[in-house]
């Protein structure tokens, strides 16, 4: 083989190459002092025609890709506790589910925490805090769901559960002056309401995910990991595969305890999670 010092030095300039980009996919932020998620969740309704399909070989097919926690809300047609034992045979630890507004107001709520308790889930999510539509809400609106949310976060204390709320777009629409999303946070108990930040949502609302977790660092328990597209219609991605800088998100994420995948209508739901899963598990921050 021919050998000169111009071809040793290009060998050794793009070995070294590879060795950064491979440090840099480990650790994006750079340095060697980085975090990982160890434990990564999956919302169930990202797998739903699956599920309901086949109950049991997709949970055995979501256990094999390597999630560890699950949110949901039905139980597909099995009894709660049977479901729960299906759930932890495989590995898997119910950790949140809920509903709308309508559900934590009337009698629903107490077989829905009694069902939460059974599944051993930690947190009961609101998933809309409106009775309708949500269209035209006042600043007064808002201040009335917040304390909705306390009332309702004492109810789910004295059950042994933690109340979360779980944000669309929304909420972070300048409405009189303000971003109705602050109007939750600074009128809702930090000891009774948590939240369940979703990162495509709050980026769709034109909110920047950095500026609430430095201002309100207590306030976020949860995350739904849902990419963005890079399309001008802003459309879902699945995790990794979008704009959404994860590896700034989490560095800042001093209180998420959870971190949960989803894709609202994935063109290949399996394949979706299991490149998120990958993503998330190689991710560095």
């Amino acid at each position: 083989m021919f050998f000169s010092k111009r071809n040793f030095l290009k060998t050794t300039a793009l070995g070294l190459a590879g060795v950064l980009t491979e440090a840099a996919l480990a650790n994006p932020l750079g340095g060697n002092d980085y975090k990982r998620i160890k434990s990564i969740g999956l919302i169930f309704n990202t797998i739903e025609k699956e599920l309901k399909n086949n109950v049991v070989k997709t949970l055995e097919k979501v256990a094999a890709i390597g999630y560890k926690e699950v949110e949901f809300g039905g139980t597909y047609g099995y009894a709660t506790a049977e479901f729960g034992k299906l759930l932890r045979g495989l590995g898997l630890q119910a950790i949140a589910g809920g509903g709308a507004m309508k559900q934590f107001l009337d009698k629903d709520f107490d077989k829905m925490a009694e069902d939460a308790n059974l599944l051993g889930k930690k947190y009961l999510v609101c998933y809309w805090e409106w009775l309708d539509g949500g269209e035209n809400k006042t600043l007064d609106d808002f201040k009335k769901v917040a304390e909705q949310f306390n009332q309702i976060g004492e109810k789910c204390k004295k059950a042994g559960l933690k109340f979360a709320f779980h944000n669309h777009d929304k909420e972070f629409k300048l409405t009189e002056g303000k971003i109705p999303y602050d109007i939750l946070l600074e009128n809702t108990d930090n000891e009774l309401v948590t939240m369940e930040l979703d990162l495509y949502w709050i980026t769709k609302g034109g909110a920047n995910p950095l500026t609430y977790l430095e201002k309100y660092p207590t306030r976020f328990s949860l995350f739904h990991v849902k990419d963005m597209d890079k399309n001008p219609t802003q459309g879902m991605a699945c995790v990794g595969q979008g704009l959404i800088d994860f590896a700034s998100i989490f560095a800042k994420a001093q209180n998420v305890k959870h971190w949960i995948v989803e894709h609202d209508n994935p063109e290949n739901p399996m394949d979706c999670i299991s490149a998120s899963y990958d993503f998330l598990k190689k991710l560095r921050f």
